[in-house]
């Protein structure tokens, strides 16, 4: 990861994600923005949205004809699109990270399958996209109207579980992705159902041994990390008077960090299906933005999404 774009301040809603992603486009023209497997009905609505407002060029990859119905049924017309022929969800996938990876794109996008085949196919050894050592996770950036700040969820996608080490890179992941907007001091919450340790749930243990390594200054500085943490506590301050918890990180968490993809997925269509959160989603560990969206979401917050991948990109060399 090498994001070269420096903010003037933190950010502290999506609009201003979306106000610089604006900036950055007068400067370097659109973005262009690979979808695998393009016929999708929420992903085009999306990149249409950013197509209008001349922040992305789309390049489709999939079935064409099945991509033309589907520009057909949401009354786009077909010549404003580019399109690459691959029939198969897979081909098209890793067709889709090559023209990313030879500089022919700028973004890769997922379309019409299932997170498992798209990160199947990426992960695929032939393509060589996931370097050693490098560790991808998925980040949602939440802003949710009851709160005065964004908030960072991870991970809800790709990680199906963790140990204390992959917990330690995702939570890494994490503060990588709030530092590049702002926040050099993150508070962090491990998420847990409840405070307390208890021998009985073996995350409670593990998350009390990395708030131990957190005390003892194991973490950047001024990175701040505490659990195990219910959600209430780690966003309620009402909650933590009542419950009169002494914590640096109650009440006041910037980045939630679960134990299992489960909790994180049911956690984020929750606060976007029920709450109405706005949010912005990518994976942290490529070399170029990845936008991962949910079924659940609005072509605003893809829209969201996409801006977010712009900042990542910066200025074009």
């Amino acid at each position: 990861m090498n994001w070269k774009y420096k903010i003037d301040s933190p950010v502290e809603t999506l609009d201003e994600i979306h106000d610089i992603a604006k900036k950055l486009v007068e400067e370097n023209g659109p973005y262009r923005v690979v979808l695998a497997v393009g016929q999708d009905l929420l992903s085009l609505s999306g990149l249409n949205m950013g197509r209008e407002q001349g922040l992305v060029e789309p390049i489709l990859v999939g079935h064409p004809r099945r991509i033309n119905e589907t520009l057909d049924e949401l009354g786009f017309r077909q010549q404003d699109w580019m399109i690459y022929s691959e029939k198969d969800y897979y081909n098209a996938t890793q067709k889709a990270a090559r023209l990313v990876m030879s500089g022919m794109g700028d973004i890769l996008m997922r379309g019409k399958l299932l997170a498992r085949d798209f990160f199947k196919a990426l992960f695929d050894h032939k393509l060589e996209l996931r370097k050693s050592g490098s560790f991808w996770s998925n980040v949602v950036i939440l802003e949710i109207d009851e709160l005065d700040r964004l908030i960072y969820l991870t991970d809800p996608a790709l990680v199906a579980h963790t140990d204390i080490p992959g917990r330690l890179k995702i939570i890494q992941n994490a503060t990588y992705l709030a530092s590049f907007l702002g926040n050099d001091e993150p508070k962090i919450s491990l998420l847990a159902a409840v405070e307390s340790v208890t021998p009985g749930m073996p995350v409670s243990l593990e998350e009390a041994a990395i708030s131990k390594m957190s005390e003892r200054g194991q973490f950047p500085e001024g990175v701040v990390v505490d659990g195990p943490l219910s959600l209430d506590l780690s966003i309620n301050p009402e909650a933590v008077k009542k419950k009169k918890m002494d914590s640096p990180v109650a009440g006041r968490a910037d980045i939630l960090v679960v134990n299992n993809v489960h909790i994180g997925n049911v956690l984020f269509k929750s606060l976007v299906t029920l709450c109405g959160a706005k949010s912005a989603s990518t994976i942290i560990g490529p070399e170029f933005p990845i936008v991962l969206t949910s079924r659940s979401e609005s072509p605003q917050n893809i829209l969201y999404s996409l801006a977010l991948s712009i900042m990542m990109v910066g200025d074009k060399d």
